[in-house]
C-alpha cells in the first residue's frame, strides 16, 4: 500500500534511509555514503512524500519536487529487509500517477551510475539519460550541490517521459 506520509514520520523515514544506504558499505567506491547523515527533515517537508506500507511500518518512501517544469525524485529509499518485493516499483508508479497528475512532462532524477540498485536499475524501469541541452536550471544546480559531495564522473542525470519528447513541457 502506497500513501502520503504523515507528518510524525520524519523520523522513521530518516532512519528508514539510513538503513537503505547501508549497502553501500559494500560497493567501495561509495562506501562513504553509508555513513553520511541521514536525509534532513527539511528536505522531506519540502516536497511530496509517499510511503510504501507493510505490516503496519513504513517499508520505502519516494520524495517528489517540481523542478524546471517536470517531477524530480529526490530520495527513493526501500527498507533493506523490504528489498526485492517491489516496493521501488510501486513508488514509482505512484510518482508517474502524480507526474500525469500534474500534467508535468516527465519525472527527472540523479542517481549514481554503476551499483545495480541505483542507475541500472531506473534503466530498468524505463528512466534513459536525460540529453544535456534538456536539463534545466534547478536541475543543474542540483547537480552542481552534488558535484562538491561525489565525484561528478560517477553520476547521471535519468528520466522517463510521459509525453513524448518531441512535445516540450
Amino acid at each position: 500500500m502506497v500513501r502520503p506520509a504523515r507528518p510524525e514520520e520524519g523520523p522513521a523515514l530518516q532512519a528508514l534511509e539510513k538503513a537503505a544506504r547501508g549497502r553501500y558499505r559494500d560497493w567501495p567506491p561509495l562506501a562513504f555514503i553509508a555513513d553520511r547523515p541521514p536525509i534532513a527533515l527539511e528536505r522531506l517537508a519540502a516536497g511530496t512524500v509517499w510511503v510504501a506500507d507493510s505490516a503496519e511500518r513504513p517499508t520505502g518512501f519516494i520524495l517528489l519536487q517540481p523542478q524546471d517544469g517536470h517531477l524530480y525524485i529526490a530520495a527513493i529509499a526501500v527498507a533493506p529487509d523490504a528489498s526485492g518485493q517491489g516496493i521501488g516499483a510501486a513508488l514509482l508508479g505512484q510518482a508517474q500517477t502524480d507526474a500525469r497528475a500534474l500534467g508535468v512532462g516527465a519525472l527527472t532524477l540523479t542517481t549514481f551510475k554503476a551499483p545495480p540498485w541505483n542507475g541500472p536499475w531506473f534503466r530498468r524501469h524505463g528512466y534513459t539519460p536525460m540529453p544535456p541541452d534538456s536539463i534545466g536550471p534547478t536541475l543543474r544546480a542540483t547537480m552542481e550541490r552534488q558535484a562538491a559531495l561525489v565525484d561528478p564522473t560517477t553520476r547521471e542525470v535519468l528520466w522517463n517521459w510521459h509525453r513524448s519528447p518531441q512535445t516540450p513541457p
